[in-house]
């Protein structure tokens, strides 16, 4: 990482700590969808502010913030890293690393979200291997999430929405009143393995939060920005950055999201380096995600996707406009810190009961 003078912002009161909002179900109005992703995104206490260099904010919020660096919109620079951290020392903001994001107690998540970045085998048609000590770090982190603000407010939505109508099974209606059963639920829903055709072992997780490879050289999936930013670094389990970033897609108006193109490489032959022996490089066309925001913030606003594209599912397949057959795909409308979006939710598997993909378009 180059050398980045430290940040002197007019600390607030809030600079020190992370951000405790307390926002509850009712701040969402009358149970709007729009409304229930903000009031979501707000609740997520452990979210990283994040800010373009060329747009310096009055206030920071958090232990932590996030620079998102500038470039051309058609730049492709091989060198470019697009995220950089800070940490607030109680006089100013300094470069920080992963290793002290991981090593902080308040925010456990982004230590339980990556031990899990290993887990995964990035070819979409081989099968995983699960072992006891992964199917652990599941429940570690599932745990964390189901407690967390923004599942919170997740399933309370559920229940006021779905809890009386015919739109999602009985299961789920029951899941949304029983912390147990809701854990169990985000567990199918985002982690179960499913196949379908050639590809084996899939899940919402890896493909969401990880991402996949197909056999062409194409990136699937990876739509969060930690994973980005540990990849885009040598602070991974190679040591190596393995990300190439080629241009941003977007209009770069907002700082919590990036829509970008960019080469990945992948230690596809397990020997802990990535140096083209053996090893796969990668391309992703277009890549977008949320900046900044959780996983369990992440893992909520998904949840609720899925749940809006099961019901619009159900209604369509209740009208025979719809079946089981392939993947099912929907999009719900949402704005977020001003901004609107398209939260695009694909669901596959038996009768489309699994996440697929979940993330974002800039409208």
């Amino acid at each position: 990482m180059s050398h980045h003078p430290p940040f002197h912002p007019q600390p607030a009161h809030q600079q020190q700590q992370p951000v405790h909002q307390h926002t509850t179900v009712l701040d969402v109005g009358h149970g709007s969808v729009p409304d229930i992703f903000n009031a979501i995104w707000a609740a997520d206490k452990f979210r990283i502010q994040a800010f373009h260099e060329k747009r310096f904010p009055v206030d920071f919020h958090g232990k932590f913030i996030l620079k998102v660096c500038d470039t051309h919109r058609g730049e492709n620079v091989k060198a470019h890293n697009l995220f950089k951290l800070f940490k607030w020392d109680g006089h100013a903001y300094k470069p920080s690393h992963n290793e002290e994001l991981l090593k902080d107690a308040d925010y456990k998540s982004y230590k339980l979200v990556h031990d899990m970045f290993d887990n995964y085998e990035s070819d979409e048609t081989k099968p995983e291997v699960n072992t006891k000590e992964e199917c652990q770090e599941i429940m570690n982190f599932l745990g964390y999430v189901v407690d967390s603000e923004p599942m919170k407010i997740a399933a309370a939505y559920l229940k006021k929405k779905f809890g009386n109508t015919n739109n999602v099974d009985a299961e789920d209606k029951e899941s949304f009143n029983n912390r147990g059963k809701f854990l169990n639920k985000l567990k199918k829903i985002w982690f179960d393995q499913y196949n379908w055709g050639r590809m084996m072992s899939l899940s919402g997780f890896e493909h969401t939060f990880i991402g996949e490879r197909r056999a062409d050289g194409t990136v699937m999936g990876y739509h969060f920005w930690y994973k980005y930013y540990v990849d885009d670094s040598t602070e991974n389990q190679t040591q190596q950055d393995s990300i190439d970033f080629n241009r941003r897609l977007d209009d770069a108006l907002s700082d919590d999201y990036v829509a970008i193109r960019f080469t990945q490489y992948v230690d596809t032959d397990h020997d802990g380096v990535v140096d083209g022996e053996g090893d796969s490089q990668l391309f992703k066309s277009f890549g977008s995600f949320f900046v900044g925001c959780s996983a369990e913030c992440k893992m909520a606003l998904g949840t609720i996707a899925y749940y809006e594209s099961k019901a619009a599912w159900t209604a369509r397949r209740r009208e025979k406009k719809s079946d089981d057959r392939g993947h099912d795909s929907e999009g719900v409308s949402a704005t977020i810190n001003g901004h609107r979006y398209k939260l695009n939710l694909h669901r596959g598997g038996d009768r489309n009961q699994y996440c697929r993909s979940f993330y974002p378009e800039k409208c």
